[in-house]
């Protein structure tokens, strides 16, 4: 190690924490109200001062080393210990830290999520987020666990049985082909029209592939998967380098090297809902579902 790792280390606590929690830079920044790029030069400065890597590329995104494993356990720890010792000395009416386990399907960590947390914690910042992200039925296996307070997933309507269901908004499903692909001018095409096409897609278990297969057996064909991924990045690039095509929720800027194609099928959408268990009483929880309600509503996740 560097002389005095640990004053290296103090001022970062919580960024190591939250890296621990969602082991996503671009997540972890949002939720500490700071750059992307400003975590990653802390991040590089501090495996400077510990002599060991934290981070290590895992496909199109980063994972904790089995250093950052060990070190961020005692990383929250000295964070509790320090909040401990703050709340001894508040006056007793001090509202006490409240945690919100948020379970979320990979493919809405880059906005929605981010905003959520930053919202809810500007009008109250003892509230702290568990974060877990995974294919859609992972985050329900979650919740009925009892693992998550909200699982935060699409392709909820009908509601799940036992759960509570609370809508939020939809996605169109486009087709994305890489650039000179024949259906790239094309006005719309249609799923039945995608027999012959390798498709890229996700895997079983996650909400979009849930979706996909929906449309395929609606129009009374079957998928010629080229390939399973389990993130939308994974796919777009695919499809950029030509493996195949995709089906893909819309967005407002179209991935590099791909086109997005309007779909003529009316049930080429999804929903997107916010699931809990019936019997969710929390403050906190309610508070955040409530937060969420305000942003959908806004009309800036529609896409």
């Amino acid at each position: 190690m560097r002389d005095d790792p640990v004053a290296a280390l103090l001022p970062h606590l919580r960024m190591l924490v939250a890296l621990g929690e969602v082991e996503h830079v671009t997540i972890a920044a949002a939720m500490l109200g700071v750059p992307q790029p400003t975590v990653s030069r802390t991040v590089r400065r501090l495996e400077r001062q510990i002599g060991a890597p934290l981070l290590e590329p895992d496909g199109r995104g980063v994972r904790l080393t089995a250093a950052a494993r060990t070190l961020v356990p005692y990383a929250q720890r000295a964070l509790d210990v320090l909040t401990d010792g703050l709340a001894a000395v508040e006056t007793e009416g001090r509202r006490a830290q409240t945690t919100v386990r948020l379970a979320f399907q990979t493919s809405l960590g880059e906005q929605l999520v981010p905003e959520l947390i930053r919202t809810v914690r500007d009008d109250d910042p003892s509230v702290r987020f568990v974060l877990s992200q995974g294919a859609r039925a992972s985050c329900l296996e979650s919740l009925r666990a009892r693992e998550a307070d909200i699982a935060l997933v699409s392709r909820l309507d009908p509601a799940p049985d036992g759960l509570r269901v609370v809508p939020l908004f939809e996605q169109r499903l486009v087709l994305l082909v890489p650039a000179g692909h024949a259906a790239a001018g094309a006005g719309a095409v249609s799923v039945a029209a995608l027999a012959d096409e390798p498709l890229v897609t996700l895997k079983v278990g996650y909400g979009l592939r849930g979706s996909v297969d929906e449309l395929f057996a609606d129009a009374g064909v079957s998928p010629s998967i080229a390939f399973e991924g389990e993130d939308l990045h994974t796919l777009t690039g695919l499809v950029a380098a030509g493996l195949g095509v995709a089906v893909a929720p819309q967005t407002t800027t179209t991935p590099a090297g791909c086109v997005q194609v309007p779909l003529s099928d009316a049930g080429a959408r999804r929903d997107i809902g916010a699931a809990m268990l019936p019997d969710v009483t929390s403050e906190a929880v309610l508070a955040v579902l409530g937060t969420l309600r305000s942003l959908t509503r806004a009309g800036g996740q529609a896409q």
